[in-house]
């Protein structure tokens, strides 16, 4: 008898909504413009919003992992952690844990207020 694992949780401010994929455009500049955000935190916004970018033109796009933020980004894998965290905490990032040779997902996200506002209705379902 096999037992299948629980899938983890997925990691969401709990005031946070989740936006489209073909929103990146524009959850880019609302995440952007964010309070509270370091260097840092901008740069793995841009690299997130990069990544749906390819996959918006070109259907697929490179694999995103703490490892391969921290060398493009020329940073400590443990500050892109914290980072990452950061910017889960305001609301502007969702994190899919993955599994086995699976990376996590970084999936975009607003604060629900601001989502409401600025995501048009028909891009939000």
């Amino acid at each position: 008898m096999t037992t299948v694992a629980k899938p983890r949780p997925l990691r969401l401010n709990q005031k946070a909504e989740l936006v489209p994929g073909a929103q990146f455009a524009l959850w880019h500049e609302l995440a952007s413009a964010a309070a509270a955000l370091s260097e840092l935190d901008h740069e793995i916004l841009d690299v997130i919003a990069e990544r749906y970018r390819r996959i918006h033109i070109q259907g697929f796009a490179f694999r995103l992992t703490v490892e391969r933020m921290a060398a493009h980004l020329g940073a400590e894998p443990m500050s892109i952690r914290s980072s990452l965290a950061h910017l889960v905490e305001l609301a502007v990032l969702g994190i899919k844990p993955g599994s086995g040779r699976r990376p996590h997902e970084y999936l975009l996200a607003l604060p629900k207020r601001l989502a409401e506002e600025d995501v048009p209705p028909l891009c939000r379902e």
